[in-house]
């Protein structure tokens, strides 16, 4: 049993951290090529007001966008502070394993399906 965890624990963590190198490598790709070499061009000469509030709007979206995986990452880095503990794989609710299938779609998963349904039908009473 101890080996199929350990090869369990494995997978997900080279499958984690595989994810959390693509995520740094969009952000970075995001940041520094489009808002940094296409989005400047276009800043640098606009030719009207309309011009003007559609470059704002891109770069308010760009801004927004990264900001959204800034947020991301933050969440994988608490993942990967859960598998080094030990604790990653395994839903707060229950304590039982989350299945690898719903972890390799959301690696930051912290409740198996059954309680993320409950969670979500849920509705508190007023």
């Amino acid at each position: 049993m101890a080996e199929k965890k350990s090869a369990r624990e494995q997978r997900l963590r080279r499958m984690l951290l595989e994810k959390k190198r693509r995520m740094w490598l969009e952000l970075r790709e995001e940041l520094f090529q489009k808002l940094g070499r296409e989005y400047n061009e276009q800043f640098d000469n606009p030719h009207d007001v309309e011009e003007l509030g559609l470059i704002d709007l891109i770069e308010d979206t760009g801004l927004a966008l990264t900001d959204i995986k800034r947020d991301e990452l933050t969440r994988m880095d608490e993942t990967v502070r859960k598998l080094e503990d030990g604790t990653y794989g395994r839903c707060e609710d229950c304590g039982q394993d989350i299945d690898e299938g719903r972890l390799r779609l959301i690696p930051t998963a912290i409740y198996c399906t059954t309680c993320q349904e409950k969670r979500e039908t849920h509705k508190p009473t007023l």
